[in-house]
């Protein structure tokens, strides 16, 4: 089968590879349409916890081919979406139910094969059906279940005001996520005007460029600072700046991936003072299921999202430039 093969960091290659067989427990899935992603780009890099040769890919979608040995719930023709994260549910942290932070964790398309393949393999546990649900929306069901987890930690408050550093998909979705839940006012920054556009299209009621004077423009929509503010660029200079416009009792989820030697300043006496929340917010916990609702109720839409789509043949040439910064929105790879 053809495959995206990360050979090791810095090297990749569209590969002809076995077609995978699914073990005892597992199901083979027949890749419909899987999507790029941020954590892909560290794998390529090195940056990222990783097995190699490894083919990338953790969010798509497809349809049961085969099934392995012990499986019930799945059979050959079911639409499904998967929850990457496949955990040891022994280890200290499985045992207490937080099992995002497994110590025996084992994430397809980090230490197992992924789905930028005509095929992969996915444990039965980590399935869900997605019948009713596009295909190229379904693949995007695993990034909104990570954006789910960090509103599940702290909720919008129903007439409260939302800032959001990001306006890449993942800023894009929390921006969807924030007005249903009730905020009254959602603002978004970003250093690229067309993407400040597409916020504004699908409902912010501020879209701010991210120029020398952000700090003063923000400071005027929200003088005492705004109750809640989310991280979606993983920039170490954007998250000290952004904590500095929380309102007193406000909550700031770190939600980008930052790079992990960086550091950030932060006053502790206005930490103290202000009472702030401070909150980390990695990958999903448990919750893929609240993500085929949402996107199964057919309320919330992610097609504006999506920026190209493409075969398996245009892969190497899109991700080198994914990797260089020179895409925008998701890229999904369609399988016929």
């Amino acid at each position: 089968m053809k495959a995206f093969m990360i050979r090791k960091p810095h090297c990749a290659e569209l590969a002809e590879v076995e077609k995978p067989e699914a073990a005892p427990g597992e199901v083979l899935i027949k890749v419909a349409a899987a999507g790029f992603c941020g954590t892909d780009i560290h794998t390529f890099r090195g940056e990222y916890p990783s097995g190699y040769p490894i083919i990338p890919g953790h969010e798509f979608a497809g349809t049961v081919e085969k099934t392995g040995s012990g499986v019930t719930r799945f059979k050959p023709g079911d639409r499904v979406v998967a929850d990457p994260n496949v955990f040891c549910e022994s280890c200290f942290y499985c045992l207490r139910n937080q099992q995002i932070h497994c110590e025996n964790i084992s994430v397809i398309g980090n230490f197992r094969h992924g789905a930028l393949a005509e095929y992969v393999t996915a444990p039965e546990r980590c399935l869900f059906h997605s019948l009713g649900i596009d295909p190229l929306q379904a693949a995007m069901a695993e990034p909104l279940a990570c954006v789910i987890n960090a509103h599940n930690k702290a909720a919008v408050s129903v007439g409260g005001d939302v800032l959001i550093f990001g306006a890449g998909t993942i800023g894009l979705m929390h921006l969807m996520l924030a007005r249903r839940r009730g905020a009254a006012r959602t603002v978004i920054v970003d250093v690229k005007p067309a993407q400040l556009d597409l916020a504004k299209r699908i409902g912010a009621d501020a879209a701010v460029l991210s120029d020398a004077g952000l700090s003063d423009t923000l400071s005027k929509l929200a003088p005492r600072g705004f109750g809640m503010i989310i991280d979606a660029t993983g920039v170490p200079k954007v998250v000290e700046k952004a904590i500095t416009h929380l309102m007193k009792l406000g909550t700031f989820i770190a939600f980008g991936v930052c790079p992990m030697d960086s550091a950030v300043t932060i006053n502790p006496f206005e930490l103290y003072h202000n009472e702030w929340r401070l909150i980390g917010s990695y990958a999903l916990q448990k919750n893929m299921d609240q993500s085929v609702a949402m996107l199964g109720d057919g309320k919330m839409s992610l097609s504006p999202l999506i920026g190209e789509v493409i075969g398996i043949g245009q892969v190497p040439d899109r991700f080198a430039a994914f990797v260089r910064g020179e895409t925008s929105n998701k890229i999904i790879v369609e399988f016929e």
